[in-house]
This record gives C-alpha cells, sequence and structure tokens, in this order.
C-alpha cells in the first residue's frame, strides 16, 4: 500500500480498470505490432520506407507512445512484449518463409531486448507523471532517440533526421509543460554523452 502510494505520488494509479477496455486495446496493440512488422520486411527493398521500417527510432516511438497511454503501470509492462513479439514473429516469418532468410542471431537478440521490454514499458508509463523520477523516465527514449539520431548533423541521413524528429515528439508528449520539457532535455542530453561515450547501443542486435 505504501508502494503505490508512492508510486502514484509520480503519476495517478488507477484503483479500477476496465478489463474489456483492456482486453481491446491489448489486441489492437498486438495486431498493429504484427502488421508492422509484416510492412516493414515487405517494404525492405523499398529505399526509404524499408530504411524506415527497420530502424529502431519508429519502434521506440510507437512503443513509448503505446505505453505511455496506457491505463495502469502493469498494463503498460504487458503491452510493451505484446507490441513487441508480434512485431518480431512477423517480420522473421515473411524473411523467413517468402524470402528464404532466416538469421538466428539477430532473432534471438532482439527476442532478449523484447522479453525485457516490460521494464522499459515501465518506466515510459511513469514518464508521463510529475517530479524528478518522471523526468529521468521521461528522458530515457527521447535519449535514445538522440544518441541514435545526432550523426544527422553531418550525415543527413533520413532514418536519423527521423529519430531527431521523433525525440521531439517524445518530449513534447511525455511532459505536459514546457518547464518540465526543458528538465527533460537537459537531463536526456547528459544521457545521450553517456550513451555515446560509452557507446552502448553498440550493444543493440543492430
Amino acid at each position: 500500500m505504501r508502494m503505490r502510494k508512492t508510486l502514484s505520488g509520480i503519476r495517478p494509479i488507477p484503483e479500477r480498470i476496465s478489463a474489456k477496455r483492456e482486453v481491446v486495446y491489448s489486441t489492437l496493440v498486438a495486431v498493429l505490432g504484427f502488421a508492422l512488422g509484416f510492412v516493414a520486411k515487405a517494404t525492405d527493398s523499398i529505399s526509404i520506407l524499408g530504411d524506415i521500417g527497420t530502424h529502431l527510432g519508429i519502434w521506440v516511438l510507437v512503443a513509448s507512445l503505446i505505453v505511455a497511454f496506457s491505463s495502469a503501470p502493469v498494463i503498460a509492462m504487458i503491452n510493451a512484449p505484446l507490441f513487441f513479439l508480434p512485431m518480431l514473429a512477423s517480420y522473421y516469418l515473411y524473411g523467413h518463409f517468402v524470402l528464404g532468410f532466416f538469421p538466428k542471431s539477430y532473432f534471438i537478440g532482439w527476442l532478449i531486448v523484447s522479453l525485457l521490454s516490460p521494464l522499459g514499458g515501465l518506466a515510459v508509463w511513469f514518464s508521463r507523471g510529475n517530479g524528478w523520477v518522471a523526468y529521468i523516465c521521461a528522458a530515457l527514449p527521447v535519449s535514445l532517440m538522440l544518441a541514435e539520431g545526432y550523426p544527422a548533423f553531418y550525415t543527413y541521413r533520413i532514418t536519423l533526421i527521423l529519430d531527431l524528429f521523433f525525440a521531439a515528439v517524445l518530449l513534447i508528449v511525455l511532459q505536459k509543460t514546457w518547464r518540465s520539457r526543458a528538465f527533460v532535455l537537459a537531463l536526456a542530453c547528459i544521457l545521450t554523452l553517456v550513451f555515446t561515450s560509452l557507446n552502448l547501443l553498440s550493444f543493440l542486435p543492430f
């Protein structure tokens, strides 16, 4: 009870949720993940669409919005893998059965990331709250987009430019006031320096 009260101080946790609404929402999340994975792989050979669909940025953006607008933290933790696992399945099943290509190591790597996604979902859900914990949670996906997208300033790649745009979208959506967004941006810049200096993105299975 004390833990719930503490967490509700960051972002209010509803006492009750509609089971019917959550089943419908989570089903749509899974269907969306499956459809987007299919489209991403089907357009893989189409230059711009393929680049966007197979780039990390779009997936971080969509998943962040899904979990941020989930009704409760436990629902956000469920919806994160409900989005990623069907997406992963359709993406690699299409590659295997249609294209005859199945990179096992990449699949296992992204499967591990998907199974860990509830932790990210929990953090992003609280990112729409108040106070420093919420600011740090909001800074995490924003800094991930900045760390991946900053080379756009000298490469001008469309996918990297989109990463910076997605970072701005998340900054605006996850926090409600310009003051809090300024705090989040400052924290995100610090985290971006940490990500880039330690080359943490290299641990993702690209």
